[in-house]
């Protein structure tokens, strides 16, 4: 199979990116329903226990950006070099992607153990203060797990393996499911079981990734002399990689930082409020994920081949067939949105939430196409290799989000939801202008190698 993975991913644009997508938007829709049910074991717990959850939630997504940057610097990397039929070079890129994700673990997991504390002070969150760190310690003791999830998950992607990547992330999002009542109910551990049956599912679907790539059944050979350090084979992967996770990392930090003013306005009910109608935002934002990240080995690969019109026949297809989809879906949401909600109501102190969150979820609807334009754009500036653009739009992104928030927490938590919805359309608009201008500006100087 891993012959025909290949040949589809280096073939026709719209069937390869079609092919991977699918494969990717059902392991990606596994993984969403995974936080879904994360969400609905919570709030059995009751209300604080769910804002707890909500208040924490940039932890794991902090610690996780590194490993998506990684895993998009890698499967960049490695699809350009199978574009070029140069598979030697592929296995040192796959053994200093994970060197690197190693280091940088034990980096991720001092700074989120240290500033635990401070951040939840930070947010103001001190009335559930201990439920917050229960909840997040986990993700600090085993960031290497989600790190590694994250780069195996690329390299799986960076050949067009699309039943393996499917493996591995319902692995992982099901020993989570699994484990989350066991963890949480029979074993008395609570809220911080459930990001313990986060990490361990990691975990345990990481080793089958890396034992199939150690058995030599991949394309990429990951062998004893690929896992030795070499400097120009971390800069490449870095080269994509970095600027990729430093614009997580803005994510991560901005919805930290936007916390604050959610709580200002809002109190901790505020993030449940906020943070509870995402879970169904991010299942429609898996169509534009996934579409974007099969986007980027197709287009990549293709560069590889020197064949720029199909690089940009797949960017454009990408980026028309997330708008459609995610407008149809957007639309099934809002007119839903209240029998969906009756889904967290398990327990007596989330009913007076209720009317509230069906309109949240409602208003949300309406950005959603537009970010999903945002996370296309994204991918589209990785694969020609203007990830430095990315992140700076990101910043910019970041900067105007939180104007926007402030300003809406000093009138009431209602303009803070209108504030969200300007700031998301914003953000869409904002990367398809820069991806309208560098595509043009790059795509016929890009080099035939690295």
């Amino acid at each position: 199979m891993k012959g025909n993975d290949l040949e589809t991913m280096l073939g026709e644009p719209k069937h390869a990116i079609r092919s991977l997508a699918l494969a990717l938007s059902l392991s990606y829709l596994i993984v969403q329903l995974n936080s879904f049910i994360d969400s609905y074991w919570t709030t059995g717990l009751g209300d604080e226990a769910m804002s707890a959850v909500a208040t924490m939630n940039p932890v794991y997504w902090i610690v996780t950006a590194v490993g998506i940057g990684l895993g998009v610097g890698v499967s960049t990397t490695i699809a350009f070099h199978l574009g070029r039929g140069d598979t030697e070079r592929t296995g040192l890129l796959a053994g200093n992607a994970l060197i690197t994700g190693l280091i940088a673990s034990a980096v991720v997991s001092t700074i989120v153990y240290f500033s635990l504390e401070p951040m939840v002070e930070f947010i103001g969150a001190d009335d559930i203060k201990e439920s917050c760190i229960d909840y997040a310690i986990p993700f600090a003791n085993m960031s290497f797990a989600l790190i590694l999830n994250g780069i195996v998950t690329g390299l799986l992607r960076s050949e067009g393996s699309r039943t393996k990547s499917i493996i591995v992330l319902v692995i992982s999002a099901g020993l989570n499911i699994v484990l989350d009542p066991i963890l949480m109910f029979d074993m008395g551990m609570g809220v911080s079981g459930a990001g313990w049956a986060t990490c361990i599912g990691a975990f345990i679907s990481t080793l089958l990734g890396l034992y199939w790539y150690a058995t030599g059944r991949m394309e990429v050979k990951l062998t004893r002399s690929s896992l030795r350090f070499d400097r120009r084979a971390s800069l490449e992967v870095l080269g994509v990689g970095a600027p990729r996770t430093a614009e997580a990392l803005v994510t991560g930090i901005t919805n930290v930082i936007q916390r604050v003013f959610i709580v200002a306005v809002g109190a901790t009910a505020g993030v449940l409020l906020y943070n509870l109608p995402w879970r169904y935002i991010t299942i429609i934002i898996v169509i534009s994920e996934a579409l974007g990240a099969a986007m980027i080995p197709v287009c990549s690969a293709a560069l590889g081949q020197n064949d720029r019109e199909k690089a940009i026949m797949g960017m454009r297809y990408a980026a028309v067939l997330s708008t459609v989809l995610t407008t149809a879906a957007a639309a099934i949401v809002f007119i839903f949105a209240e029998p969906l909600t009756e889904l967290f109501m398990n327990d007596p102190s989330m009913e007076q939430h209720k009317d509230d969150l069906v309109w949240v979820m409602r208003m949300f609807c309406l950005f959603i196409p537009f970010d999903g334009l945002r996370k296309i754009g994204s991918c589209m500036l990785q694969v020609i290799r203007k990830s430095r653009v990315s992140t700076r739009a990101m910043l910019v992104w970041a900067v105007v989000k939180l104007f926007l928030y402030w300003v809406g927490s000093l009138y009431s938590f209602e303009m803070l939801i209108y504030a969200t919805v300007a700031a998301y359309v914003f953000g869409g608009v904002w990367m398809m202008l820069l991806v309208r201008h560098y595509v043009r500006q790059s795509i016929p100087a890009v080099p035939a190698a690295v």
